[in-house]
């Protein structure tokens, strides 16, 4: 019998929030756009046109040629005058080396997510947390022309209430998730409830929930092994609930035999 894991209480402190990149006040436009330069080469692995980035990430061409041209500036990007293409500089060499240490050489966990969405066809997302959310930070989504329900990277989904939040919450000492609940006002007689779930869900090994972004969605979460990656994260398939409720039992499967493989057991 599986966990699902519930939207606590009713007041509105106590709903599961969502909250997209565009929403957050901080976030700078112009140091997203340099980060999604780097991201688009290391997918591609091969020097690339201004109208190639330009095309890649929906920008317009002035604004591409004014963003590489900075990046350039600022010696992140080198310019290849003959064959009129950029590529990443000597410069992020430490960096990337970090990168490849925090996560593995072997791309693992972008080759779990791709292998999960393969399998499934469903939504396959990586979170991590920040603050009292969830972050999305790696994700392989079905192109569905118009529909703005997916979720996308940078996405935030509230930790209590949530699938993803409540697997996360699953491998926290209770002192641990009492702090958090706390910080978001969670009431007191929703504290115990709260515990008595994230032990199950640890015992299952996973949670099962409703998706914040609509109602006729589901969501089946499982945290990762600690071991080998140096922030926690949790791996999630969204789609349709009457679909995750009816496979649930194989898509539970699934996420075992590909976080087994690729990361090995939980301790």
């Amino acid at each position: 019998m599986s966990v699902i894991a519930p939207r606590p209480g009713s007041g509105s402190h106590l709903q599961v929030r969502v909250k997209r990149p565009a929403e957050r006040r901080s976030s700078s436009r112009s140091a997203t756009r340099a980060l999604n330069v780097l991201e688009l080469f290391g997918r591609v692995r091969r020097p690339l046109r201004a109208i190639e980035i330009s095309r890649a990430l929906d920008m317009h061409s002035s604004t591409t040629n004014q963003l590489l041209k900075t990046m350039v500036d600022s010696a992140h990007l080198v310019f290849d005058a003959r064959a009129k293409t950029y590529l990443p500089s000597p410069r992020l060499t430490e960096f990337s080396a970090w990168i490849v240490e925090s996560y593995g050489a072997d791309g693992r966990l972008r080759k779990l997510v791709v292998e999960l969405h393969q399998q499934t066809g469903l939504v396959v997302t990586v979170t991590t947390p920040n603050d009292l959310f969830m972050q999305i930070v790696d994700a392989e989504i079905p192109t569905v022309p118009g529909d703005v329900r997916v979720p996308e990277r940078g996405l935030q989904v509230s930790i209590i209430g949530s699938a993803i939040g409540s697997a996360y919450l699953s491998t926290l000492e209770d002192d641990a998730i009492l702090r958090l609940a706390h910080r978001a006002r969670i009431g007191d007689a929703d504290l115990q409830p709260l515990l008595e779930t994230a032990h199950r869900i640890h015992k299952e090994g996973y949670a099962v929930g409703p998706a914040a972004m609509d109602v006729g969605l589901g969501s089946l979460a499982m945290a990762l092994p600690a071991q080998g990656l140096r922030v926690p994260a949790v791996v999630g398939l969204a789609g349709p609930m009457k679909v995750i409720l009816k496979r649930e039992d194989e898509l539970a499967g699934l996420m075992r035999e590909g976080i087994a493989r690729w990361f090995g057991p939980h301790d």
